[in-house]
């Protein structure tokens, strides 16, 4: 069964369904398609609102990677980069406040300044990415013993990290154990061909390399550091 052809009963199961088509880790899939719907609706919809402005870097605001993520967002939208100007304007100030309130300001004190003003406040891309891959994760628990969803579900090419959070959602559950099985033997496989491909590196031996070895590295930067590039062809 294809995963165009898997059952869906509803707008989770049609998503989950296309973030497994893309290929890689469909979780990290899930998690980068609501990220960015979220900074995409807020420079659509929150830019001019002066409250949530002023709000930004005092209750919440966003991580590293999503504060430079926003100018992408803004030329997704409007094609150009007023709408992020305007976020990242807000966002300075309220850093400079705190900056402001350390020099000049007494020894005594100067270290409580400093800890405040290096503190970020929760990043709203990421809240909407958490939520999104808890309710992906729990539905995989649920389809894992559905014929033609078991099957894709235990093929599928997911991070380290998003296996385990997954395996701690399946727990005890039956149905999830041949899917770790197999996960387990996708990732013993994976051990297998980046030592074959060391082994295989030198000038003398470089003939031996097969083109499965060849990719293993690759395949391993995901598997340990998340699907990046699919989550960049997650936009559709």
């Amino acid at each position: 069964m294809t995963t165009a052809e898997l059952p869906a009963h509803d707008l989770v199961d049609v998503r989950l369904s296309d973030a497994f088509s893309l290929g890689g880790c469909p979780v990290c899939v899930v998690r980068a398609r609501s990220e960015r719907a979220a900074l995409d609706s807020i420079i659509a919809e929150h830019v001019l609102d002066i409250p949530f402005r002023a709000d930004l870097e005092r209750k919440r605001g966003f991580c590293r990677r999503h504060t430079r993520e926003l100018i992408a967002a803004d030329r997704r939208g409007s094609g150009g980069i007023l709408g992020s100007s305007i976020l990242y304007g807000a966002m300075l100030e309220r850093r400079l406040e705190l900056i402001r309130g350390v020099v000049g300001s007494k020894r005594r004190s100067r270290k409580t300044r400093l800890d405040l003003s290096r503190k970020r406040p929760p990043c709203l891309a990421c809240e909407q990415g958490v939520s999104a891959v808890e309710v992906a994760l729990g539905r995989l628990v649920q389809r894992a013993g559905t014929p033609g969803w078991a099957d894709v579900i235990a093929d599928a090419a997911y991070c380290v990290d998003d296996l385990l959070a997954l395996w701690a959602v399946a727990a005890d559950d039956v149905p999830f154990e041949p899917i770790a099985r197999r996960q387990l033997a996708r990732l013993e496989d994976l051990r297998t061909r980046l030592d074959g491909f060391v082994d295989h590196s030198a000038h003398d031996r470089r003939h031996l390399q097969t083109d499965h070895e060849a990719k293993a590295a690759r395949e391993a930067a995901e598997a340990l550091g998340g699907s990046v590039a699919t989550a960049d062809r997650s936009d559709g």
